[in-house]
């Protein structure tokens, strides 16, 4: 990880100069918002689309980014071309409330880029699938993807144990996503996801552009009881791409096993990174 160039503040840094003040708002207050995505060939994937996403997360919280999302992008992507001798990597981008002595955020943010080597879920995952845990709690602030991990943090924590790779998070009024990913169900024979409240996934609006399938698709929100009906459950994220749920707090999801619907749409999206990132 020495070799690993990261962004600061408009400038590209080594491992050992990434250093913010502990004064900062995104440290103190947790006043940041936050994106993350994925190279495939070294390039990253749907790059406009995350720029696009995290102004939008700081414009839900009224953090104000004083760079256009074209020079945003233009900084994302050299910090990609800086190491692309590191083979594939992730880059987590941060924009916080920058330094300051109050609760006021200075007038020029903190923008931070960390880069990391990419690293793969496990094959397991895809094949056996993965155990979740369902938690009633909904996130402040929910489509803004902002640095709020507190309730994510103290419930993995509790549970890891208890071979838990996710969250699953709902309320009495619906189902909303995972700790760290979007989430799909199969429900009467529908493939539904939710439909307010949640984080705008790059992954799952992937999806929803590109599949093709043998059920109607609906974008709509539904309650926990719904969700526990379902006979297949997955989650979908950036790095972790499609995976399904075998277990959700205890109880098998379906037959306890991965669907064919998830099947397939782990394949469709497999083919369609392989057809745009080459």
């Amino acid at each position: 990880m020495s070799n690993l160039i990261h962004f600061l503040n408009g400038t590209f840094v080594a491992e050992h100069e990434l250093l913010i003040s502990p004064r900062d708002l995104g440290f103190v207050r947790g006043y940041a918002v936050t994106d993350f995505l994925v190279t495939y060939n070294h390039k990253p994937f749907r790059l406009a689309d995350h720029v696009v996403r995290l102004f939008e997360s700081a414009e839900i919280i009224g953090l104000h980014i004083p760079w256009s999302k074209a020079q945003v992008e233009q900084w994302m992507q050299k910090t990609v071309d800086r190491n692309d001798q590191m083979g594939e990597i992730t880059i987590k981008t941060i924009v916080s409330g920058g330094v300051s002595h109050s609760m006021t955020p200075a007038e020029t943010p903190t923008m931070v880029m960390i880069v990391s080597p990419r690293e793969r879920k496990p094959e397991k995952d895809y094949e056996q699938g993965i155990k979740v845990e369902a938690i009633n709690y909904k996130r402040p602030y929910p489509t803004a993807k902002h640095t709020h991990y507190i309730e994510a943090i103290k419930q993995l924590s509790k549970h890891k144990n208890d071979d838990i790779n996710d969250l699953i998070y709902y309320d009495e009024i619906q189902v909303y996503e995972g700790s760290g990913c979007s989430l799909f169900a199969v429900i009467n024979n529908k493939l539904v996801t939710a439909k307010s409240s949640v984080i705008d996934g790059i992954t799952r609006k992937t999806l929803l552009e590109i599949l093709k399938l043998p059920i109607p698709i609906e974008i709509r929100d539904f309650t926990f009881a719904e969700l526990q009906r379902a006979s297949e459950i997955f989650v979908t994220g950036s790095n972790s791409e499609v995976r399904g749920v075998i277990e959700m707090s205890g109880k098998p999801v379906g037959n306890g096993k991965v669907g064919e619907i998830t099947k397939e749409v782990l394949k469709q999206y497999r083919n369609y990174i392989l057809k745009t990132m080459r």
